[in-house]
């Protein structure tokens, strides 16, 4: 009489199957969804006898996920409205229409978020996925998100992020924290000492580096910067915009009592994006204060708009259309990352590892 077991009451998976043949999901993705990827004799044995045994039905779109003829990418950003995510996302989409592939765009604030559309994406069973999103390293969704994208890349899939998080999986990076001491180092050679710093939230990824990297610079020229000086823009236009006005409100931005810098007032506006230094400039203006005479103001990214607003953005170049298509690039590419996903840990794909600092009106020398 036939044994029964828990496998009866729903259709076996890969990774049941793996388990019963005792080799990798990856191992076992290669044998059951027909990839070209070379599988030792002894191990095709095992995982066909196990399929056998659980009367393993594979997937249809799976094998062409494997076979690398799945005919769409996912691609994951935080706010498409935002011109840095727009740029990324033009990469993104000229790369792959040029090879024939879609591209399906998601839109996640949150790490949940982040997470909820993951799970969504895999189970469709996409070539790829592009996550361009949050960058905080210490959310607790962060593991779950990692087994989510192990099992996905096991079955033949390919995930990427823009910007790296450390988890092992490929990454389009760059150096924020050369970026940082370049724009700094401008700030200071250009004559500024009191500066005001629009940063994002502590646990955000570029945040955290870009900061560091201005305020080793200014350590190291002597300038200490008045701890009621840092604001948190949240990386957006509106937060940069209150938080520029809330310390104009509090009378810290123009010399007098009470201002920063024992009452000399700010002589310049570090923010660590682009947006954010665009509603800082706005927020000058309808306080009577014209950026870029009174007060320098600096960017991060060097987004199409940073160029037209006026004074033009003094900031830091980043090549976002070509790292989408770096992410592409990595999505389509031919490689073999061994029996197990972790040999595709840390990969850091660099399109530009000393980003360029572009000097415009917005701080002229003193």
């Amino acid at each position: 009489m036939a044994v029964q077991n828990d496998k009866a009451q729903s259709p076996a998976t890969l990774m049941d199957v793996a388990k019963e043949a005792q080799v990798s999901i990856a191992t076992a993705s290669r044998v059951l969804n027909g990839s070209t990827r070379k599988v030792r004799n002894q191990s095709y044995v095992k995982v066909m006898e196990a399929a056998t045994k659980l009367n393993y039905r594979p997937n249809a779109y799976a094998q062409a996920v494997a076979k690398g003829t799945a005919p769409n990418i996912v691609l994951l950003v935080s706010d498409i409205s935002d011109p840095y995510f727009a740029s990324v996302s033009q990469g993104v989409v000229k790369a792959a229409a040029e090879r024939g592939i879609s591209v399906t765009i998601g839109v996640a604030a949150t790490p949940h978020e982040e997470l909820e559309a993951v799970r969504k994406s895999v189970s469709t069973r996409p070539r790829g996925i592009i996550i361009s999103e949050s960058e905080y390293t210490d959310a607790p969704e962060r593991q779950a998100l990692q087994t989510e994208l192990t099992q996905y890349e096991a079955s033949g899939g390919r995930a990427v992020f823009v910007l790296n998080r450390n988890l092992p999986f490929p990454a389009v990076d760059m150096a924020n924290d050369v970026g940082a001491r370049a724009i700094a180092k401008l700030i200071v050679d250009s004559g500024y000492t009191r500066p005001a710093i629009l940063k994002g939230d502590d646990a955000h990824r570029s945040s955290k580096e870009r900061l560091a990297g201005v305020m080793e610079v200014l350590d190291e020229a002597g300038i200490t910067v008045d701890p009621k000086a840092v604001a948190n823009g949240k990386f957006s236009r509106t937060d940069g915009y209150a938080a520029v006005m809330q310390m104009a409100r509090s009378g810290l931005l123009k010399p007098g009592e009470g201002a920063l810098y024992d009452g000399k007032g700010i002589d310049s506006i570090i923010a660590l994006n682009d947006v954010m230094a665009i509603g800082a400039m706005t927020a000058l203006r309808a306080n009577g204060i014209e950026p870029g005479r009174e007060i320098g103001v600096t960017g991060f990214g060097d987004i199409p708009y940073s160029a037209d607003v006026f004074p033009p953005l003094t900031t830091v170049h980043l090549p976002l259309a070509e790292m989408g298509q770096a992410a592409v690039d990595s999505i389509l590419s031919n490689r073999d990352d061994g029996e197990a996903t972790g040999g595709t840990a840390n990969r850091l794909i660099y399109v530009q590892s000393a980003p360029d600092v572009v000097l415009r009106g917005s701080l002229p020398r003193r």
